[in-house]
């Protein structure tokens, strides 16, 4: 089975319009790139830049939507965490075919951009760290939500997801390796990444050492390795960046915004008109947290996600907060409290109103422990973590109940983290190109 049938459609992409069969030349119709300016155009288009698939971000508790349970809309079966995504043969598959076009044209990049002639070998060592960093993200981001949870205890025994690492679009699908072989994998991707790059970049939609550090940062953190999740953002944290003090917030641009570090959006700008905050996550502020008046917009009593009274997009990239986060968590896993206390007050005063921010202090890990993540989930609301978070979370029994609600606030669905495998099935469309796929179910 052909690698067009991995993701499910017949790639249209910047790089490719048709293809019948692969030879040992170029396929008529296939557009190989030939100068570097080519090549570095990959990474600057929208299937780069605006990659978080919308349908990422209705799986998260952060968010409040109004779909009927019994729709079979992929966004529905989403937001219900129904076990197939998509149960129609003939769409594209949500998540799935976002990451794995992604993962193509990175592959476009890897295979091929040191045999051009038009650059020096930094510019090309450069680029092909981006290209690395990027498809190993994008096949971390397909096992947090089509493969089971980490456990290094049976993460050789579990299947992953199908790692690609060419562009023929003919070659056989490869099967799903082992989880902790994908995991290797990208770990290997990331640390070549880190090696081929350095500090510069052109803007903050494209990758650095610094971005492949705290991607480095995240898998550890979702894989329960802390000391190395916590290395990792102790090395991105070098990146020169600026936590604003919300009481004095001016609404920066995304791109001047001092805050990111990655910056990405969504594939769908539409997505905007339903971030509304989930009754759960509103729970989670307290009166004086300066961000439900930053970026929460009461629209006759449903919140919704808002900068200076207005719409605005999310951001699906990597906050320098987030790093932040990650260190206290991990110096809170390793009992240094203390520490990881102060890492979260820092955080903490600049979120809070003048006047009405106090110290958190405790010696109970459990408390200190709790308050990290909570003030994760604030920090993070509507980001890219937060799906990741509830799943590695429920592994390690920090896990909290997610609940959909109707209209009138009945309760829908609730999952519980102790019995839920926040894993979907590998899609419908996929499984009927390849039959022989092992499924999660």
């Amino acid at each position: 089975m052909s690698f067009k049938n991995i993701i499910g459609i017949v790639l249209f992409l910047s790089v490719l319009t048709s293809c019948d069969k692969y030879l040992d030349v170029e396929p008529k119709g296939i557009v190989i790139p030939k100068r570097f300016e080519e090549f570095d155009g990959i990474l600057n288009s929208e299937t780069n830049t605006n990659s978080f698939p919308d349908h990422l971000a209705y799986i998260s508790d952060d968010i409040n939507a109004s779909f009927s349970p019994i729709s079979q809309d992929p966004f529905a079966n989403a937001y219900f965490w129904k076990e197939f995504i998509d149960d129609n043969n003939d769409n594209t598959p949500a998540i799935w075919g976002a990451f794995y076009r992604q993962i193509y044209n990175t592959n476009i990049i890897i295979n091929n951009v040191q045999d051009v002639s038009d650059a020096n070998e930094s510019r090309k060592n450069h680029l092909l760290g981006e290209a690395l960093a990027e498809r190993a993200f994008a096949h971390f981001n397909l096992l947090t939500v089509f493969a089971k949870s980490y456990d290094p205890a049976t993460a050789d025994q579990l299947p992953g997801v199908p790692w690609v690492d060419y562009t023929d679009v003919v070659s056989k699908t490869p099967g799903r390796s082992t989880l902790q072989a994908t995991f290797n994998l990208i770990i290997e991707d990331l640390k070549a990444a880190e090696g081929y790059l350095n500090s510069s970049r052109i803007n903050k939609t494209r990758i650095n050492k610094a971005v492949a550090q705290a991607m480095l940062s995240r898998v550890y953190l979702y894989m329960g390795n802390f000391e190395e999740a916590k290395k990792y953002a102790d090395l991105a944290l070098q990146e020169p960046h600026e936590i604003i003090d919300y009481n004095y917030y001016y609404y920066p641009e995304q791109e001047e915004d001092p805050e990111i570090l990655l910056l990405r959006t969504s594939t769908e700008p539409s997505i905007i008109f339903d971030l509304t905050y989930s009754k759960d996550l509103l729970k989670t502020f307290s009166p004086g947290d300066l961000r439900m008046e930053l970026f929460a917009f009461d629209f006759d009593g449903t919140f919704m996600r808002s900068e200076n009274g207005m719409f605005a997009y999310s951001m699906y990239g990597i906050r320098f907060s987030e790093l932040m986060l990650t260190q206290a968590e991990a110096l809170a896993h390793s009992d240094r409290l203390d520490e990881a206390l102060d890492v979260l007050n820092e955080l903490r005063k600049l979120r809070i109103g003048e006047g009405l921010y106090e110290a958190l202090s405790s010696d109970d890990k459990d408390e200190v422990m709790d308050w990290i993540l909570e003030e994760r989930r604030r920090e993070l609301a509507f980001g890219s973590a937060r799906w990741m978070d509830m799943k590695r979370l429920a592994h390690i029994k920090l896990g909290t109940t997610a609940t959909r609600y109707s209209a009138d606030l009945q309760e829908i669905v609730t999952i519980d983290p102790s019995d839920y495998s926040f894993t979907f099935e590998i899609p419908s469309r996929v499984l009927m190109f390849n039959p022989d796929m092992i499924t999660n179910f």
